[in-house]
């Protein structure tokens, strides 16, 4: 029987480890933690499930065969997705993505309209501020955009962001609909109130697991790694750590930015009002993103659990959109031999949601 190792029990290492079972393949799935899962695992606290940050499903509608493949697994329940932001100049929430019928309700909704309009001329942009300047004017930016990107990268200025071919949620200024993805992708939760713990239990049934087994070092000529002064090798090998890891940095650290998570339970039923369930603060608050975790998971209680997120750099979550260290990326995964795989946000150094990663197993699947 033909063995793998993979290097990462998160969701791209269990679900990989699954489809290998699928082939027949001898898998062992090596973690540094003590858990399945990654950032997508459930925990609980006082009862209230919650992840580190939201892990809604966001699968694009014509992708019926990921669809499918998560409700093997897992019961789900589709959701509409709809987002706040403060946005402080203006003292008041404003639906985002920026709305083009909430302009009218701007204060400064002359000199807005008047920006939009002289933008629609502007040229190429070369950097994230120009994109958004371009999109929206300087003003729309200023609310939304400007301090909001600068307090989640962690950068003094947006005109470093030099890889910006996105838009988020699909457009920098939305009309009909307020709801996200609408029309585009389903959006979804587990019913289950452990989430996706359940999946990376059954992905990993018959493999043999090493938790609280961080790899020291990668022998990639081998297709093995190094734990606990002990190589392990397979006929292939599977990462999804950082990349840089796998050629012990060779070019270079690659660049991240985490989150830490302050959790708080308030005595109330729900703070967010009807559909909402994030909230972006877009000003100069130390956080980033508040979300309500029962609207998301489900859970019943007379009182709700918030999470507050702030950057950090205690954790890699978001690679960061520089053309430089994308290239340092692509340059490491350039250098992978025969029978070595890297996938995953971390693997691919590309800030992939989970029906990208299923999609990117199955293809893989197709060449093992």
């Amino acid at each position: 029987m033909a063995k793998a190792v993979i290097v990462g029990g998160g969701f791209a290492g269990c679900t990989a480890a699954c489809m290998l079972k699928e082939k027949h393949f001898d898998v062992t799935v090596i973690e540094a933690s003590g858990v399945l899962g990654g950032g997508c695992r459930t925990y609980f606290y006082h009862g209230h499930p919650y992840t580190f940050g939201p892990h809604h499903l966001l699968i694009n509608i014509e992708d019926t065969n990921v669809y499918d493949y998560f409700s093997k697994f897992l019961t789900l329940r589709e959701l509409r997705h709809h987002c706040l932001t403060y946005v402080s100049e203006d003292d008041r929430f404003y639906t985002y993505p920026i709305h083009a019928d909430e302009i009218k309700e701007m204060p400064d909704k002359d000199i807005i309209y008047g920006e939009i309009e002289k933008g629609r001329n502007a040229g190429t942009p070369e950097n994230f501020e120009q994109y958004w300047i371009n999109s929206v004017g300087n003003t729309l930016y200023d609310k939304f955009i400007n301090t909001y990107s600068k307090k989640m990268w962690q950068i003094k200025n947006n005109k470093m962001i030099d890889e910006f071919a996105f838009s988020p949620k699909g457009l920098p200024l939305k009309e009909g609909s307020k709801q996200c993805f609408e029309g585009k992708k389903i959006v979804a939760y587990p019913v289950e109130l452990d989430g996706f713990n359940s999946y990376f239990d059954r992905c990993v049934e018959g493999c043999k697991v090493l938790l609280n087994s961080p790899v020291t070092r990668f022998d990639i000529d081998q297709r093995g790694v190094i734990v606990n002064d002990e190589l392990i090798r397979g006929d292939i090998l599977i990462n999804t750590a950082s990349i840089d890891q796998v050629f012990d940095y060779m070019y270079g650290e690659l660049k991240y930015i985490g989150r830490a998570l302050l959790k708080v339970i308030l005595p109330v039923e729900r703070v967010t009002p009807e559909p909402y369930y994030f909230i972006h603060y877009a000003g100069d608050e130390p956080y980033t993103r508040i979300v309500e975790y029962k609207l998301l998971t489900g859970y019943q209680s007379p009182d709700t659990l918030i999470g507050i997120e702030f950057p950090s750099t205690e954790n890699k979550l978001y690679p960061y959109p520089l053309k430089s260290e994308i290239e340092k990326a692509k340059r490491y995964i350039g250098q992978l031999p025969q029978n070595v795989y890297t996938l995953g946000r971390l693997g691919k150094y590309h800030y992939d949601n989970m029906d990208i990663i299923v999609k990117d197993c199955m293809e893989l699947m197709k060449v093992i």
